[in-house]
């Protein structure tokens, strides 16, 4: 071999050699490469095709919860029914699926393809409530983007009976009054979602990946309200507010012994489902919202402060000429009674003997009694819109507030004042906080929490509480007093009230308007059930608590008697 040829051979295999290694050490990077991509880089590289697609969601409703009566009859309860939405990544052809759609359930088109076209988000409802019929229409017609499903209908089976206490829910499901408010964090559940991903660089494209976040149920909540005893009491306020066509009336009937709200009435009700077509003041419950002066059964309140003040017992008396000069105000009585003690001055409801017996008790003493009963503060019922009343500071008081405001005039109350405190005189002198909720309990029955009553304390003396008991037992006789609430065999506690309507800047309205009241204990010797009722502003027949007021307790009574089983 020439060595020419050699040395050529040789060269060629070192550049040979060298091509080898070079393309071994490529092989090795392309391959370091990869299990670097594959392996160390993948979360990396992850997050940064995740982040050049888009993320929508589709929202799943939650199953509101049930609102039950003291029996578990439902008073409230979503049932299903469907909602029509539009997916926007998937439309195609917005004219042609505004104009199906349309079609179907007879809305505008024009607006409907105008809302398709503005639309700033991923998904927009088309309507929330569907029927049936319409749901499986669309179903059929196989629409781009058409996402139909389950959503829930607010229906109320007992419809008016209980309105102003369960209250009311908007178009959303959301709850605006009564205990659908107050309790919409936990009746409302929390919504879950269906999120898609889609290519942000070709509209109209299917969804890539979805994720499934199941709704969850409301709770349901189990109130104290019995609606037969609701029933008895609606059907007797009715009867009244036609027989002398009032305006309006409201009833409580409380268990003294408990707080617990057996039932809670304003006439007339409100359909709730459809409770747009009826005045906002008709949403609030008067019960706890409306404040306005008492009138005689206010009396009951001066009997207790004379007597925990130590100010008078029960014996004492007060002398009525039929009028007593105040300053520049005078008194009256429908008669001259003459010398009466306390029981009497109840039984006569004796508007002289209370401005008498008022300013002996004396301003700072009475103030501070009124207040420890509890008048001038909510009682802190489970109801939205309480109001407080109006006790107006001592340093307000002019020198006639005393004598009137101790027989219920110039201050201001709630129903569920009123009620409270007479229920406070049946449970001896122990005031309770008066509440609707017994007990919140998941889908599953498991009870997530119990309303324990509250006991206030013993704000009035306990052998106050007992003679003034007595003394509205007084009231309530066979052929006296208030005799058109006698009830042959049972022991019926009570007191009327009449009442002005006070009038905007000041004085009262001089129609011949007023509220008659009435405050009923069943019965003295064993009390079950405080029933407070007011009827407003008749228009026809009598007025005056006697016959308005006095027999609409008779017919809620005879019929709590028997439901209750009260023993005579």
């Amino acid at each position: 071999m020439k060595r020419g040829q050699a040395s050529f051979s040789s060269v060629l295999n070192r550049r040979l050699a060298v091509i080898a290694v070079m393309v071994l050490f490529a092989l090795i990077g392309i391959e370091s490469r990869f299990i670097y991509l594959q392996i160390f880089a993948r979360p990396a590289l992850t997050a940064l095709a995740n982040s050049q697609l888009e993320t929508n969601s589709i929202p799943i409703k939650a199953k509101r919860g049930m609102i039950l009566d003291a029996n578990g009859k439902i008073l409230a309860q979503d049932v299903a029914t469907w909602s029509a939405g539009l997916y926007m990544p998937e439309v195609r052809d917005v004219a042609w699926t505004a104009q199906t759609i349309a079609s179907v359930l007879g809305v505008a088109r024009k607006d409907l393809e105008v809302r398709i076209r503005d639309a700033s988000l991923s998904f927009i409802y088309v309507q929330k409530q569907v029927s049936l019929e319409e749901y499986e229409s669309l179903l059929s017609l196989d629409i781009p983007g058409m996402v139909l499903d389950k959503t829930y209908r607010r229906i109320y089976p007992s419809g008016a009976l209980v309105s102003s206490v369960v209250g009311v829910t908007g178009t959303d499901n959301q709850g605006l009054s009564g205990l659908e408010f107050q309790y919409d964090s936990l009746l409302k559940g929390t919504d879950g979602k269906r999120a898609f991903r889609v290519s942000g660089s070709s509209p109209g494209a299917p969804a890539v990946m979805e994720e499934v976040s199941e709704a969850i149920a409301g709770k349901n909540i189990l109130l104290t309200l019995d609606v037969n005893v609701q029933f008895f009491a609606q059907q007797a306020l009715a009867e009244t507010l036609s027989a002398y066509e009032g305006e309006r009336a409201t009833c409580i009937i409380l268990n003294p012994k408990t707080g617990a709200v057996l039932a809670m009435v304003d006439a007339p009700g409100v359909d709730p489902e459809h409770w747009r077509e009826a005045p906002d003041s008709m949403l609030t419950e008067k019960a706890v919202s409306y404040n306005y002066e008492p009138g005689s059964v206010f009396k009951a309140v001066t009997s207790a402060a004379g007597l925990d003040s130590n100010t008078i017992t029960a014996t004492d008396t007060f002398h009525s000429s039929g009028s007593l000069k105040v300053f520049d105000t005078v008194v009256h009585d429908l008669y001259a009674y003459g010398t009466m003690d306390l029981y009497h001055m109840l039984q006569y409801s004796s508007n002289v003997g209370f401005a008498q017996l008022g300013m002996k008790i004396g301003a700072s003493r009475f103030f501070a009694c009124i207040q420890q009963y509890g008048f001038g503060k909510k009682t802190g019922i489970d109801l939205p819109g309480e109001e407080s009343g109006i006790v107006p500071p001592l340093a307000q008081w002019s020198k006639t507030t005393l004598p009137t405001m101790s027989f219920g005039q110039g201050v201001a109350v709630t129903a569920i004042q009123m009620a409270n405190f007479y229920a406070t005189i049946a449970n001896g002198g122990v005031q309770r906080r008066p509440y609707v909720v017994d007990r919140i309990e998941d889908a599953s029955g498991t009870s997530q929490r119990t309303d324990v009553p509250g006991i206030v304390g013993q704000v009035v003396g306990a052998e106050t509480a007992r003679i003034v008991l007595e003394g509205l037992h007084g009231v309530v006789k066979e052929n006296e007093g208030v005799f058109s609430a006698y009830i042959p065999g049972y022991q019926v506690a009570g007191k009327t009230g009449t009442a002005q309507i006070a009038a905007p800047g000041g004085g009262y309205v001089q129609d011949g308007s007023y509220i008659y009241s009435f405050a009923g204990i069943l019965t003295a010797n064993d009390p079950r059930a405080v029933v407070f009722l007011s009827i407003h502003e008749t228009h026809k027949g009598e007025r005056t608590s006697f016959m308005v007021a006095g027999p609409t307790f008779k017919k809620i009574a005879l019929q709590l008697i028997q439901y209750l089983r009260l023993e005579p």
